[in-house]
Order: C-alpha cells, then sequence, then structure tokens
C-alpha cells in the first residue's frame, strides 16, 4: 500500500531551476510512504525526484530525436543531462495537443545550440514551439539509499534478499537486491550477475516495479507532481505500469479525482474484445493473486469493463491501485495515453 500526501504551493513551494519560458514554475511537492508487506508488492512513484528545465523548443530538420531548447538566459552545459552510460534524465512533453505526455530518456546534452538527443523521436504532428519539461530519474540509490538506508532486507546472496523486479528500458524485467558481502561484495547488485554496482540503475517515468519482499517494512519518498496525461509505450506481454495519479481513488484520504478503470483512459488505447482471452488484461493484485480485468467489446458481457468470473457486472469504479499495475498486451507494442487528472 501506498500513502499519498501532496504539499500543494504554499505550505512548500519549488521555484524550477531553469524558466526557460520566461516565467517562474512552481512545483507540487509531497510525500509517498510506501507499505511493504511480506511477499509481493506492486510499486509505482506518483511523484518525480525533481524538474530541472522548462522549455520551449524546436526539432531538428533532419533528426527528430534531436530537440533544441530555447529560451533568453538558457544555457546547458555539455553532458548536463547524460552523464554515463545509464539514463539520468527525460523529457516530457507538457504542451497540450499532439503528443501531450510524450516521454523519452535523453541520450546526449550538448552546449551548442541547447540541443538533447533522445531515445526516441518526437511524436508526429508536435512542431517547433511546443513545451517540454526535463527530469530527473529516480536511481535504486535514489529510492532505497546508497547503503540500504530504507531497510530492504540484504543477503550475500539474491535468495537471501528482498528482490526488486525492475523494467529496462528494453521492457526486460531485471532483479536486483542489495548485497551484504560474500561473492557480489556490498552494495546494489544484479541478481545472479558480478560485483559490478547498480546503485545508478534508472527507473523510466512511467514504470513500475515489483518488490518481493522478506518482510514488512515502510520506505519514505519526497518528491514532485507531474501534471497532466502520460504516454506509455507497452511491449508484448506483461508490463510493469506505475499509477501517476497523486491521490488515491480508494483506501485511506480517497479522492473523487483519483483514477479508475473508467476515467484512465485506458479503454481507448488497450485492445478490447467481445471475449477475455481476445482483449488485453489489466491486472491488479489482490494480496494472494491477480484480478484480471477487460475492456469488453459485447458478446454474452456486453459492452464496458469486466472482470473475469464476474459475468457482465461492471467494473467502471475498479480503483487502479495506489502503486503499479500489471498489463498484459496481447498484440504488437503500442502507446498509450493514460489520463492521470489535473492537479
Amino acid at each position: 500500500m501506498i500513502t499519498r500526501f501532496v504539499l500543494f504551493c504554499g505550505l512548500f513551494c519549488f521555484i524550477s531551476l531553469s524558466s526557460a519560458v520566461g516565467q517562474a514554475t512552481s512545483a507540487m511537492v509531497g510525500f509517498l510512504k510506501l507499505h511493504l508487506q511480506t511477499g509481493p508488492n506492486f510499486i509505482g512513484f506518483a511523484l518525480l525526484p525533481i524538474m530541472e528545465v522548462q522549455s520551449t523548443f524546436t526539432i531538428s530538420p533532419s533528426d527528430r530525436k534531436q530537440v533544441l531548447l530555447q529560451g533568453a538566459g538558457l544555457t546547458l552545459t555539455e553532458g548536463q543531462f547524460s552523464t554515463g552510460s545509464l539514463p539520468t534524465h527525460a523529457i516530457e512533453i507538457s504542451s497540450s495537443g499532439t503528443g501531450q505526455g510524450f516521454t523519452s530518456v535523453v541520450v546526449t546534452t550538448q552546449a551548442a545550440s541547447n540541443r538533447l538527443t533522445l531515445a526516441q523521436e518526437i511524436p508526429v504532428g508536435v512542431v517547433d514551439g511546443a513545451t517540454l519539461r526535463v527530469w530527473k530519474l529516480w536511481r535504486l540509490a535514489d529510492v532505497f539509499g546508497s547503503t540500504n538506508s530504507a531497510g530492504l532486507t540484504a543477503g550475500e546472496t539474491s535468495a537471501e534478499a528482498d528482490l526488486i523486479l525492475l523494467p529496462d528500458q528494453a521492457g526486460v524485467v531485471k532483479k536486483y537486491f542489495y548485497s551484504s558481502g560474500g561473492a557480489q561484495g556490498i552494495g546494489w547488485r544484479l541478481a545472479g550477475g558480478d560485483a559490478t554496482s547498480q546503485a545508478n540503475v534508472p527507473v523510466l517515468l512511467t514504470s513500475g516495479m515489483a518488490i518481493l519482499a522478506k518482510s514488512a517494512k515502510t520506505i519514505l519518498l519526497v518528491g514532485q507532481v507531474k501534471q497532466g496525461n502520460t504516454q506509455v509505450t507497452l511491449q508484448t506481454g506483461h508490463n510493469y505500469v506505475a499509477n501517476l495519479c497523486p491521490v488515491n481513488s480508494a483506501g485511506t484520504g480517497a479522492s473523487t479525482q483519483g483514477r479508475t478503470l473508467a476515467n484512465s483512459g485506458l479503454s481507448a488505447g488497450l485492445t478490447g474484445g467481445t471475449a477475455s482471452e481476445l482483449a488485453d488484461l489489466v491486472l491488479i493484485w489482490n494480496g494472494r493473486g491477480y484480478d484480471q480485468y477487460f475492456y469488453s467489446t459485447g458478446g454474452l458481457a456486453n459492452t464496458g469493463w469486466r472482470k473475469i468470473g464476474a459475468g457482465t457486472q461492471s467494473q467502471d469504479t475498479v480503483a487502479l491501485p495506489d502503486g503499479a499495475f500489471v498489463i498484459l498486451r496481447r498484440g504488437s507494442p503500442i502507446t498509450l495515453t493514460i489520463n492521470q487528472g489535473n492537479f
């Protein structure tokens, strides 16, 4: 379970480090308490570490992976948002219209022309003058502490420790743990790997994770709210998806602004079907297993959100979990837009 509390500007106000559009940008800041239970936990972060730049941009006419940030007084330094082999920052298109919510990690930062090279092309239809934000990404060391200050169960082998299951950029789920010594040394390590530190492994903006915990514990995170819709790329198969909405739709502090199956926008992007085996599935962990939902396009189940095994009963009001959920994508990879409300 995740406890969310958002401190609105006025209680705790942050001014962005660089305001390339010439306006001060105030961010909503708050904290998350991650209450891990023994066994599987599905975690997503509705808060991000820090927004470092907000800027209008132009797109390179020869390469839509390259954008040039605009704005008086904005000066990037070489490698500012792209140090080392692992991603450290990502952009999000924040202006309304085509492409809103598109995200991509930053591959290179060039001081000349304030140029960013992205891992993905800017979507067709996005034109010069649109606005983006540059976000720092969470790293394992940020979330759980460089020396495991979060208190996850450590061990000399992954079998003895809490396991973090985290997708990489290709959607491949990898397993990490905090090694207390032995052959892999001390620190964050890849299960079955060597003694190479994994402290800087990033958590992508839209990514959820699973934590297989040996015992119950609580982790505290402080960060900023990402406003606006979010585009998520789904690979064929199982995908961990974070619920980025900063308020709950059920449980403690429930809000009508929280996300449910009906108001999430998922039905517009996922493949529906007249039977569950023909449709993409939304899998929500219930503490013992998965409740499985699909969007019925007709047939015996009629039209609307349905739960496998619950007949024609509407599932519109089912709350998306506070942390993360799993989407089983049956077809080829797609990009869909998740509506996370306005805050």
